[in-house]
């Protein structure tokens, strides 16, 4: 459920992905079309945010607007993003055979 309170966290969130993404002030300013003053504004929570300007931020952001209501969720987010994905090896067809001869050899 939501109430109220969230609302005013919602500058805080904005900022709060928008570093974690490494996105300029500037930068995200000019993606949502709004000046960079304006973009201050929101962060501070000096001026209202549309619903409009929620769902650019969240698209320039690639996250959901409830990452931008809900300070838990941004810092889930967060988490989740930059957690390192796995390496995946690839082999070369040599190495795979390599390895079934070896699997061949050891089954016997």
């Amino acid at each position: 459920m939501y109430d109220e309170k969230c609302l005013q966290n919602i500058g805080g969130n904005i900022r709060f992905l928008r570093m974690a993404c490494q996105i300029g002030q500037q930068e995200l300013a000019e993606h949502i079309g709004i000046s960079q003053t304006h973009m201050s504004n929101l962060e501070c929570n000096r001026v209202k945010v549309s619903l409009k300007l929620l769902l650019r931020i969240a698209n320039v952001l690639d996250c959901k607007i409830d990452q931008l209501l809900d300070s838990r969720a941004a810092l889930e987010w967060v988490n989740v993003k930059r957690a390192p994905e796995p390496p995946q090896q690839e082999y070369t067809l040599e190495e795979v055979r390599q390895l079934l001869e070896l699997l061949r050899v050891t089954s016997k």
